[in-house]
């Protein structure tokens, strides 16, 4: 299928809407833009820098009690519902994209990572609310920049990779990106 026929898919909700992504023609499975999932790390990747230089210069400011919350919503949502409309990370992601070709991807690793970063951010929050120190937040804080940096900047998806190793992906290659 040409490029121009695979535009033609790229849509702002998916068909049905809540599907967790979008049918491509010739597929076995349903695809997910990676331009938009790229995105959306980057703006979690801004979010968790930011948290961290609060969490440092202002620890008062308690950003990790605001943060993780919304962290686990997005992840939770994401691999449940794909990235929109539910996902506020995913919605501006995908908004910020549609007029960027889409390149298709399968779901079934993205989901994996963003339970994954879910986990990572009830982690976070969980270390907040004992009452650990700094320290402990911006170990794991750390991990989601590192992990979002790779997947916005080098599209190397972390969860993508592990999945593959766990349970096989033949559409995944050992960089950790997915064929198209």
């Amino acid at each position: 299928m040409n490029n121009q026929e695979l535009k033609k898919y790229h849509t702002f909700f998916t068909t049905p809407l809540l599907a967790m992504g979008q049918n491509i023609p010739g597929e076995p499975d349903l695809r997910i833009n990676e331009t938009a999932t790229r995105a959306r790390a980057g703006l979690l990747n801004v979010l968790s820098s930011v948290t961290m230089f609060l969490l440092v210069v202002k620890p008062e400011l308690d950003p990790v009690i605001f943060v993780g919350p919304y962290v686990i919503f997005d992840m939770t949502t994401a691999a449940i519902f794909g990235l929109v409309p539910l996902s506020p990370t995913g919605f501006i992601g995908t908004s910020a994209t549609m007029k960027l070709n889409p390149v298709w991807k399968p779901i079934k690793p993205k989901r994996f990572a963003w339970t994954l970063g879910g986990v990572l951010g009830i982690t976070c929050l969980s270390f907040r609310l004992l009452g650990l120190s700094n320290i402990w937040l911006l170990s794991v804080l750390g991990i989601c920049f590192i992990l979002t940096w790779l997947e916005a900047v080098l599209g190397f998806c972390v969860g993508c990779w592990l999945h593959g190793i766990f349970f096989g992906c033949e559409d995944c290659k050992l960089d950790g990106s997915c064929d198209e």
